[in-house]
């Protein structure tokens, strides 16, 4: 899977300690109906996509990994300092990040499946826009999961 064009204030970043590069829609589904009530996750048809199916709602949204670079230490950091928790320490040993696109300021969607994402690569969500780091447990929180 190939990166997408360089937006990190419209997405989530998700930081993978799991250095591949190619989604495991498989996997992220198998947790999500676990831990997420039920949802699922399968991929999008153009191959850079991926559908959050939940109690009737169906929604999809563009990811892309790619490798984790100086910007986005740079970003962790500035979270970091800003609300410390240590995830900065974790994202820093992460060598991937995904980038889960969304569509505008709050996105439900965008964020499950950020949690979703980072619940089975066991890394952060980087939120750049306020800057944030979360953790699985925070996220699901925010979404009344």
């Amino acid at each position: 899977m190939t990166a997408a064009p360089d937006d990190r204030l419209g997405a989530y970043l998700v930081f993978s300690q799991d250095g591949r590069t190619t989604p495991d829609v498989a996997a992220w589904s198998r947790q999500a109906e676990r831990f997420f009530g039920g949802a699922r996750l399968t991929p999008g048809a153009d191959g850079r996509s991926v559908i959050l199916e939940r109690r009737g709602v169906r929604a999809e949204r563009r990811l892309a990994a790619r490798t984790r670079d100086e910007r986005d230490a740079t970003l962790a950091d500035q979270a970091e300092a800003r609300r410390g928790g240590g995830l900065g320490r974790l994202s820093a040993r992460c060598p991937v990040v995904w980038e889960i696109a969304r569509e505008g300021d709050v996105d439900q969607v965008a964020l499950e499946i950020a949690a979703i994402v980072a619940s089975v690569v066991l890394g952060p969500i980087l939120d750049a826009r306020v800057p944030e780091l979360l953790g699985v447990k925070s996220a699901r929180e925010r979404l009344g999961i």
